[in-house]
């Protein structure tokens, strides 16, 4: 067997099992031939066919700058899961590309994260290999393994192995190419050689702990267990490089049947591993399996292993979850903690980075104020024994972002501002430590509306970065868009250009290309062209944003359907309503698929389509689409919410404009109550609301009610607005002809002038909206007999 150091069984490891089988020359070839950049492949065959050798042949043979990772789901079956796989491959994407991002640990985030990083990839030559899908969990002959990427990008390759059954007849129809090995087992049968075993007592309880141990026993370790090396039957073992294993998997899973029929001899077995091993995560690793539960909370609240936490943290947090009774285990770590903080004289660096495990630890096992208190205990305890030193920085940073920044965010603030001088004093502007702090006030500050403090701050930190890595390393990306953002967010439009277009600068040079990046950043520029008016640059760089995601993550993914969405609605603003249609009814059929129906994503782009079905005369539909919306805003974010409010205001538009007054107005009633509670009587969302409701009591010849309404709306509009806002002139224009109409001619005639007049010298007179007002203007003078002005 190969030679490899001793795997712990909460990590079980990633490359291929031991196959000491020729392959199978015919499958090499048409792996060759079939198995191409996009393609997912499935090689079947009986087990000891020869599979995992004709997968490792072929990796062999490709080509030498080619990303490549391996799992096999039959070395060790009882631990194999898709988060392993997940978090196994992401690890050594993050190896490949050099990328800094932290990974999830829980199976949810892992999946969500996994086709982000096959992103990454771009176009580059990679492979990935699952050997034994159908020994993982969750892939077995009854469920579909639906945590595997339904799209590649273009240079990927996915090969993996199965049995044939179920499972390769369901991926065969979820469209994976299907290859046969085309012959049987290879190996005899070890039904004999293990009858014989089983009558040699020295031989099975060899065999058994080799049967427990997945990644076979290191020789120095048989003779803690009471095993000579000769006690193992010489055709089912093999020697290597001091290590000892079984000749293949089947002769494994064999013993494992045959001599470990029960659950008891395996934890028996598991408990005694536990006992020799001489690493602390190899011997938590056999606790959990030997379902030692108490010994597993002693030994994982240890010191060493609490610090040990950042090292493996997803095999941590795996032994952690493993525990049965959360309660229990979240009781017990914090009175441990409380020990520690009693001893006396304690070291300052321990206890922190102790505390600083425990919270992420609780965090992990979703017990969030055992976090709160870990973490808030640790820092009070640091305060007083070592208040400036960069453990009192670490456990301020790490209230302030997860305890602190919803519940309390001036104290957010002031404990990030804190962090960030304790670290750029004693590790200077440049080091990690420093940026990441800085990096959270930034963004703590911009939650709070302190835009102008938070530019303040990212401006220094780029400079910072740019100190360090120069002015075209990716690694400014996030810190650039996170500048621009806030530009943005504080009405600088201008000003927020210069970091989104070095963004895309940027994130063209990144390799391999094209990559996630420049997506993001041509996003992120076109929405900047979009809000200040200059839709034709938008729509460009929405539809090169559109090709690269759509190349990267295929057609069927959340970021394709984002978008699209984002190109139909510049679309929608020039106009082009019949190109920007089809835009949103692909981008609420991707959504819906992926995401469901009941989604905020989803609901936009429902409002969006109903909007341009508006414009473009199919108002029934358009209605049924803007009371789904209605229905899904109420059900994911509630009634009292400005997207509720906005489909509403929508619906009940479109029920005005076709003379379905009496349905209109208690939906404008409601949202007028809506925005005033959401945001006061002086907002414009409550102004044009209110416009809205004046104009449909014009419009239902209700005047008594109608002018206050349009009156005190006309006002607000056009100080928050301004004078040349399309609803304010609207409004103007309607409360005109409502005063014609009750007679009061002359009155209407001067509001129009008046409005007219102060616009007049400026050149907010050339806009349609005045020019209609204009018009209005004459034909009321008109009507009253005058000359035009």
């Amino acid at each position: 067997m190969p030679s490899r150091p001793y795997v712990c069984p909460a990590l079980p490891p990633s490359g291929f099992d031991h196959d000491p089988l020729e392959p199978a020359t015919n499958a090499v070839e048409h792996l060759d031939h079939g198995a191409r950049g996009g393609r997912r492949v499935l090689l079947t065959g009986p087990m000891a066919s020869g599979r995992t050798a004709t997968l490792r042949t072929w990796l062999d043979q490709q080509p030498s700058d080619t990303f490549r990772y391996v799992f096999s789901g039959g070395a060790d079956p009882d631990a194999a899961t898709p988060a392993r796989v997940i978090h196994g491959l992401l690890s050594a994407l993050k190896i490949h590309l050099d990328a800094r991002d932290a990974l999830p640990l829980d199976e949810a985030g892992l999946r969500e994260a996994l086709p982000g990083w096959l992103a990454r990839l771009g176009d580059s030559p990679a492979v990935i290999v699952i050997d034994d899908l159908d020994r993982i969990t969750g892939s077995d002959l009854t469920s579909d393994p639906d945590w595997l990427p339904p799209y590649l990008p273009p240079g990927l390759i996915l090969v993996a192995s199965a049995e044939r059954g179920l499972l390769a007849e369901g991926l065969r129809d979820l469209g994976w190419e299907r290859m046969d090995i085309a012959r049987g087992t290879q190996l005899e049968d070890p039904a004999d050689a293990l009858s014989m075993a089983e009558a040699n007592p020295r031989q099975a309880i060899a065999l058994k702990h080799l049967a427990a141990a997945p990644a076979g026993l290191p020789i120095a370790a048989l003779a803690d267990l009471g095993i000579d090396p000769i006690d193992f039957p010489a055709g089912l073992v093999e020697l290597s490089d001091g290590w000892i294993g079984f000749r293949h998997a089947m002769i494994r899973n064999a013993v494992r049947k045959t001599l470990l029929a029960g659950r008891a001899d395996h934890r028996a077995l598991c408990r005694r591993l536990a006992d020799i091993a001489d690493d602390p995560l190899d011997r938590a690793g056999w606790l959990a399996r030997a379902a030692d539960w108490p010994a597993l909370m002693e030994q994982l609240t240890q010191p060493n292993v609490l610090q040990s936490w950042q090292g493996q943290p997803f095999a941590w947090r795996t032994l952690w979850a493993a525990l049965p009774a959360r309660d229990t285990a979240t009781r017990h770590l914090l009175a441990e903690l409380d020990k520690r903080r009693s001893t006396p004289s304690p070291d300052s660096a321990s206890v922190s980075e102790q505390h600083l495990n425990a919270g992420r630890i609780l965090d992990a096992l979703e017990q969030p104020e055992a976090a709160s208190l870990a973490r808030r205990t640790g820092h009070g305890h640091v305060l007083k024994t070592a208040p400036d030193s960069l453990e009192a920085a670490a456990l301020a940073h790490a209230r302030a972002v997860s305890d602190l920044a919803e519940s309390d965010p001036n104290e957010s603030v002031r404990l990030l501002r804190m962090a960030v001088d304790h670290r750029r004093r004693r590790l200077g502007d440049g080091h990690a430590l420093t940026q990441s702090s800085g990096h959270a006030l930034a963004a703590a500050l911009e939650a709070n509306g302190e835009l102008s403090d938070a530019i303040s701050e990212y401006t220094r930190l780029v400079a910072a970065r740019e100190a360090e890595v120069g002015r075209e390393d990716p690694a400014l990306l996030p810190l650039l868009a996170n500048l621009g953002a806030a530009h943005r967010a504080a009405n600088q439009l201008e000003q927020a250009r210069g970091p989104f277009e070095r963004c895309v600068k940027i994130a063209r040079r990144v390799r391999p290309g094209p990559a996630p990046a420049l997506a993001v950043a041509l996003d992120n520029l076109a929405g900047l062209l979009y809000a200040g008016g200059d839709h034709q640059g938008a729509e460009a760089r929405y539809r090169e944003g559109l090709e690269i995601t759509q190349r990267l993550f295929g057609p069927g993914h959340p970021a394709t359907a984002a978008a699209i969405h984002n190109l139909g609605t510049v679309l929608d603003a020039l106009s082009r309503f019949l190109e920007a249609k089809p835009c949103f009814r692909q981008a609420v059929a991707i959504r819906s698929e992926a995401l469901g129906r009941e989604h905020a994503e989803t609901a936009t782009s429902l409002h969006n389509l109903a909007g341009v079905l508006d414009v473009t005369g199919e108002r029934e539909e358009a209605e049924a689409l803007y009371r789904e919306a209605v229905d899904v805003w109420r059900a994911v974010v509630g009634s009292e919410h400005p997207a509720t409010a906005t489909s509403i205001n929508n619906l009940a538009d479109l029920l005005r404009e076709n003379g379905r007054l009496d349905e209109a107005e208690p939906l404008y009633q409601e949202n007028l109550a809506l925005w005033t509670r959401l945001y006061g009587e002086n907002h414009p969302n409550t102004a044009m609301t209110a416009a809205e409701l004046g104009g449909l009591y014009a419009d239902a010849g209700r005047v008594d009610e109608a002018e206050p309404l349009l009156r005190r709306a006309i006002q607000q509009l056009e100080q928050m607005m301004g004078i040349d806002n399309a609803l304010h002139v609207d409004s103007l224009c309607r409360l005109a002809a409502l005063l014609r109409d009750r007679g009061r001619l002359a009155e209407g005639v001067a509001l129009l002038q008046h409005t007219y007049d102060r616009a007049a010298g400026s050149t907010k007179i050339l806009s349609p909206s005045l020019q209609k007002l204009r018009r209005h203007l004459e034909g009321l003078r008109q009507a009253a007999g005058a000359h035009r002005p």
